[in-house]
């Protein structure tokens, strides 16, 4: 457990700090102190330690820790290329995760990406977290309008514990689960290298600064602001785009399919935004409902005419449209959508890189568990 100021690296290939922390701190607090015998206040010391681990058995049994599936993950193939590492320092490409929350959802790191993030690992036990957290949940409410995000990751302790501390906080940012400690490790945790400890991603999802150890407020403050606003995106929540599916069950013997943009691959999830008047349309949320999805890229000729559309919107812009609960319908060509009720969204490049690379008119069916079934 870190109780020292953090060691700021903001330089590629930075290593944060090694240094003791500063004399006179309790031996809890500073891991670096030798040890020294005080005859019975030892014993008691010890006799406590006894109790807290048996403590902490008996809650482990009563009130077990999530089920730890998920954790570290590799990136999507559709996110763009480079030439960096996935590491934990700075300049690498942080290492992609998918985690339940405390609130029983799912969180995957690339999904934001295309926002700045600090990732905050903590744990109800560890003191400077405590005196850390209420810093950051300022942080976020200060700049959430900017797109940047603070994701709170609890460190193997149950939920029934981590939703306590939530509570007793008010963190009002994602609180992903690391029940087993993985993605910990894989942002070089462990070890001394306990929580608090914090990581600045940029929207291409390089870490470019971390804090070994707790931030004191002003650092926090001074910090979060220059981050949010260097990336600045000018909206709140996650960005439209590409983003990663959930998992489809398959039944026994049933060959596993993987995610891609060909018949009977898994397609990849997307989040919408709407042209107007509609809230965000996400591919995902429609599981158990046949979709139907029309590309129509910008500057296509045709799509006006085939489409049957109003205005030359689709010509300059590009537009997605969806239609979902299609059931019945074996086979989709151009003469059946005139009569299917359809709505219209922004075009987002990267959504139509995948489905649409040679610029021209799609048509994409999607069945209830989000395999992709046909492709004009």
């Amino acid at each position: 457990m870190s109780d020292h100021t953090p060691h700021d690296t903001d330089q590629p290939g930075a290593l944060e700090s090694t240094s003791p922390a500063p004399e006179g701190g309790d031996p809890e607090e500073n891991p670096n102190r030798p040890r020294e015998y005080h005859g019975a206040r030892t014993v008691l010391v010890g006799v406590g330690v006894l109790i807290a681990v048996g403590a902490a058995l008996f809650l482990a049994l009563v009130n077990p820790a999530p089920s730890g599936d998920g954790g570290v993950v590799d990136l999507p193939e559709w996110l763009p290329p480079t030439d960096r590492t996935v590491g934990s320092t700075v300049g690498d490409l942080a290492p992609d995760f998918d985690l339940e929350t405390a609130g029983g959802g799912r969180f995957r790191l690339s999904d934001w990406r295309g926002q700045p993030v600090l990732l905050n690992f903590w744990a109800s036990w560890c003191a400077p977290c405590r005196r850390e957290v209420p810093a950051l949940i300022r942080a976020q409410q200060e700049h959430a309008e900017t797109g940047f995000l603070v994701v709170g990751i609890n460190l193997e302790e149950s939920r029934s514990t981590a939703l306590n501390f939530i509570g007793e906080f008010g963190m009002d940012y994602p609180a992903p689960l690391d029940a087993d400690g993985a993605v910990f490790r894989a942002y070089g945790g462990g070890g001394p290298n306990g929580p608090p400890r914090s990581f600045f991603i940029n929207p291409d999802g390089v870490i470019t600064r971390i804090w070994a150890g707790q931030a004191p407020d002003a650092i926090v403050e001074e910090h979060t602001a220059e981050f949010a606003q260097a990336y600045d995106t000018g909206r709140s929540g996650q960005r439209p785009g590409l983003k990663s599916p959930p998992p489809v069950e398959f039944e026994d013997g049933e060959e596993a399919l993987t995610v891609g943009a060909a018949v009977g691959d898994i397609a990849p999830d997307f989040l919408l935004a709407p042209v107007a008047g509609e809230a965000q349309w996400r591919l995902s949320e429609q599981r158990g409902a046949s979709t139907l999805i029309i590309l129509s890229p910008p500057g296509c000729l045709r799509c006006r005419d085939a489409l049957n559309l109003a205005d030359d919107a689709a010509l300059t812009d590009g537009r997605i449209f969806v239609s979902t609960d299609i059931d019945g319908v074996e086979a989709v060509d151009l003469s059946d959508i005139q009569d299917i009720q359809r709505t219209a969204y922004e075009w987002t490049a990267d959504v139509g890189r995948y489905f649409a690379p040679d610029g021209d008119l799609q048509l994409i069916v999607i069945d209830r568990r989000g395999l992709i079934v046909q492709r004009n």
